[in-house]
């Protein structure tokens, strides 16, 4: 995958996997908003934040609890005011790659 580097052996699983960067699909995981074109891989990825729920933490600037490692994660970005994905466009950064990639459509 060229947005994240994950390697699949068939086409058709890289193909599945890069429509979660694109947030494809009408199925959207609650916890960190990538999509899914169907509820089954939906699920499947739900699965990874439940797994991971006995992280748990609060953020130590707003003292919010996050209730996964990913969701803190993504939530600290939020303070730091990091946007690493820029539009070769026009410059404007985003916090996560599938909004630069919605954006790049408007181009």
């Amino acid at each position: 995958c060229t947005e994240c580097g994950k390697r699949f052996r068939l086409k058709i699983n890289l193909i599945i996997h890069q429509r979660s960067h694109a947030k494809e699909g009408p199925y959207e995981c609650p916890v960190c908003e990538i999509g899914f074109s169907n509820k089954r891989h939906l699920d499947l990825h739900h699965s990874i934040h439940v797994k991971d729920r006995a992280f748990g933490a609060k953020c130590p600037y707003c003292k919010k609890f996050l209730s996964c490692s990913m969701s803190l994660q993504r939530h600290l970005q939020t303070h730091a005011r990091e946007r690493p994905y820029c539009c070769s466009s026009c410059n404007k950064c985003f916090t996560r790659s599938n909004h630069l990639l919605r954006h790049k459509k408007i181009h």
